[in-house]
């Protein structure tokens, strides 16, 4: 199994037990993901091992005890990031430090794919990604709100964040690709 890690807080976001799908030229991962209703103390299973929690449908059985929430956001267990709203969100995405930061996780993705790539590969990369980036707000604006952002339980400003898009396609959750690094476990 593949887990993608942040590469700021070293905690898990993502894994391929969630299949997602890489969009906007591979800068975002993007995956389906569902509501249910799960226990704060609730023993963490991977996606396909507890299917009487997958399959539990809104408005089901009721239990005082259990709370409503995403099926990612729970096996991961993230916090909904209560700061980030649609201004904060542009605001981070064009932040120097951020993209000073960013630059640096997008050198060692490029490395850990290329280790002979040459600076000026890594930086028309850097670039190109950022365009990206750019489309994919683009994209997630004009839906912000149906937008929940999450982030891992350290809580870390500086962490990578998550987004929930719930619309007409469907309950999705999307991933800057390049901030996270992949481990094989």
């Amino acid at each position: 199994m593949k887990v993608y890690i942040d590469r700021c807080t070293d905690e898990d976001h993502i894994s391929d037990a969630f299949e997602f799908e890489e969009i906007f030229e591979g800068a975002i991962f993007k995956t389906k993901c569902k509501w249910g209703r799960y226990s704060a103390n609730e023993d963490v299973q991977l996606a396909g091992s507890n299917p009487s929690a997958e399959d539990c449908e809104e408005g089901g059985d009721e239990d005082d005890s259990k709370v409503r929430m995403i099926d990612i956001v729970h096996h991961f267990k993230q916090a909904e990031c209560s700061f980030m709203d649609k201004k904060c969100f542009k605001e981070w995405l064009s932040d120097k430090d951020n993209m000073t930061r960013w630059k640096g996780y997008h050198k060692d993705h490029v490395l850990e794919e290329n280790p002979k790539a040459s600076e000026e590969e890594i930086d028309q990369k850097f670039k190109d990604w950022k365009v990206q980036l750019m489309s994919f707000a683009k994209f997630i604006l004009p839906k912000w709100k149906s937008v929940i952002v999450f982030q891992d339980v350290k809580e870390d400003i500086e962490g990578a964040k998550c987004f929930y898009v719930g619309d007409e396609e469907g309950d999705h959750m999307y991933y800057i690709a390049h901030l996270y690094r992949c481990e094989k476990c």
